[in-house]
């Protein structure tokens, strides 16, 4: 039993003192323009699959599907799982983006990230450890940036790799909501303040570990505000506030959308208040008419004063 023991315990530390340390693969950038790095994935929680292929080699174009299946079922690289194509070039004429691209649609693998060659892409790292047989992929964890699955040489075992993953990671789903909101002026969501009315996305992460769309139907509508004159003889008391001398005074109203109404009254304490005492140096009114050209006396509405030097007025008179 002790020996048994010992022999564990070595084992141990032979698989600790191999484990490969992935390095590199960041600000590398797929056939379609999206900039990727590792360091960010992995510190994010991430788990890495590197697929990496030659043109040439029937063991890549049969492990292609293989690699796609993983994709689909682990959440598209929107959960905890991220997938990547990797084309592996010694010497030139070397594949284009688009010849990169069209090699996976014909081999069943078209969605994760494909890369060309260039810099800061070091297949070397595996090849000094697992040898040049392809296909080949590995599985690093970002509990320590290591590898924790390794195949080189033949088709994907997919069973085995679906093993490991499925010890590793719980399998989650992306998945949607909105919500609707009405505000005034504008409104700050997520750090960000929005001044019109639209419909806004934030990507947040779900308890899965995948991304969750949150979309934001944003309606805003305006405060506005208004002013108007008035003349009393006599103290006054204006949406509750109590008014003895002349000045300007303002009120918060609501208007009919919900948002704030600032109003603002200008008044005046012991001028004339009645229709026939109202005087403005030498003119005098003529005739006093409404908006149907009737002449009135009514206070309390829009009414049209004209006065003998040919002016006119639009007043409304409280009392």
């Amino acid at each position: 039993m002790k020996k048994l023991l010992l022999t564990l315990i070595s084992l141990i530390f032979i698989f600790n003192l191999h484990a490969q340390i992935v390095t590199g693969f960041n600000n590398i950038t797929d056939t379609d323009g999206n900039t990727h790095s590792l360091s960010t994935y992995l510190n994010d929680g991430k788990f890495i699959i590197l697929n990496f292929y030659l043109e040439t080699c029937g063991n890549c174009m049969a492990t292609a599907p293989k690699i796609q299946s993983i994709y689909n079922d682990f959440g598209e690289n929107q959960c905890q799982l991220i997938v990547l194509n990797i084309i592996v070039q010694n010497s030139p004429p070397y594949y284009t983006d688009q010849e990169c691209i069209d090699w996976m649609i014909n081999n069943g693998c078209p969605s994760p990230p494909n890369f060309s060659n260039q810099t800061g892409i070091d297949w070397g790292q595996f090849y000094s450890i697992h040898g040049g047989g392809f296909a080949q992929s590995y599985l690093i964890t970002p509990l320590d940036n290591s590898v924790i699955f390794s195949h080189a040489g033949g088709v994907l075992d997919e069973v085995a790799i679906r093993s490991v993953l499925n010890s590793s990671i719980s399998i989650g789903a992306s998945n949607t909501a909105s919500s609707s909101v009405t505000a005034c002026d504008s409104y700050t969501w997520e750090g960000q303040t929005f001044s019109a009315g639209g419909s806004y996305d934030q990507t947040f992460s779900n308890a899965s570990g995948c991304d969750s769309l949150h979309t934001l139907v944003l309606t805003i509508n305006s405060s506005n505000s208004g002013s108007g004159s008035y003349s009393s003889p006599t103290p006054i008391t204006w949406e509750g506030q109590p008014i003895s001398s002349s000045g300007s005074y303002t009120a918060t109203l609501t208007n009919v959308l919900g948002c704030d109404s600032i109003a603002t009254l200008e008044f005046t304490l012991g001028s004339p208040s009645a229709i026939g005492d109202i005087n403005y140096n030498t003119k005098s009114i003529v005739r006093v008419i409404d908006f149907l050209g009737r002449e009135t006396k009514k206070t309390h509405q829009p009414l049209f004063y004209i006065y003998d030097d040919g002016t006119v007025e639009k007043k409304i008179i409280v009392e």
